[in-house]
């Protein structure tokens, strides 16, 4: 799959305690013109996040912090970036357990190149979509964040209005703004577009839970 020339102002973020592994894929990908940052741990990493845009590529296994335990402390920040994680097997426990945390994809080792190249590229172009859906969430008040929140649990208008004490005709308004914003002709579309706004943008779910 060839690169599109937009991605590449994306990052690649590599984190393994082996060096070889690392050494091998910043090669990988320079030469595809990405630019690469190379770290020897999970802490490493976490010690100096910044705003770059770009796609985590991690080890699974790597003593004092795995990469499960790297991605539990990312979902406190509001540093998310696509996550791929490499690994020598992976179970379905712990494929479900990552997905359920907010990871991408799994790529077993030994690794393929084109296939990652082909996957990362995927995995970037989709994100630059999901990252439009976060920023249309952004624009949110909170009221429409509240009832976005039990639209997409299901619950019908009269008892949005009866669960935060609106009047019906009030959650008809703030639904119709909410549609308008996150351009969805419809609820099934609206729907579809939650699961992966919730875990791309985890922090923001967190901050207005705790609001």
């Amino acid at each position: 799959m060839p690169i599109h020339s937009p991605i590449l102002k994306n990052t690649i973020f590599l984190v393994d305690d082996d060096k070889d592994i690392l050494s091998s894929l910043s090669a990988l990908f320079e030469l595809s013109g990405f630019k690469t940052k190379t770290y020897s741990s999970a802490l490493d990493y976490l010690h100096q996040l910044d705003d770059t845009p770009g796609c985590l590529i991690s080890g699974i296994s790597m003593p004092e912090m795995n990469g499960i335990e790297l991605l539990i402390e990312l979902n406190k920040t509001e540093h998310a970036r696509p996550t791929l994680f490499i690994t020598g097997v992976a179970t379905v426990k712990l494929a479900v357990e990552a997905m359920m945390l907010g990871a991408i994809d799994f790529i077993e080792k030994p690794i393929i190149a084109d296939a990652l190249l082909d996957k990362v590229t995927k995995i970037l172009i989709n994100f630059e979509k999901d990252k439009e859906t976060i920023d249309r969430y952004k624009t949110f008040t909170k009221r429409e964040k509240q009832v976005h929140a039990l639209i997409v649990k299901g619950l019908t208008n009269s008892a949005i209005a009866e669960q935060i004490f609106l009047t019906v005709s009030t959650v008809e308004k703030h639904r119709s703004v909410i549609m308008k914003k996150m351009k969805a002709d419809n609820l099934a579309m609206l729907m579809t577009d939650f699961p992966r706004l919730k875990l791309l943008g985890r922090s923001l779910f967190n901050e207005d839970a705790d609001s």
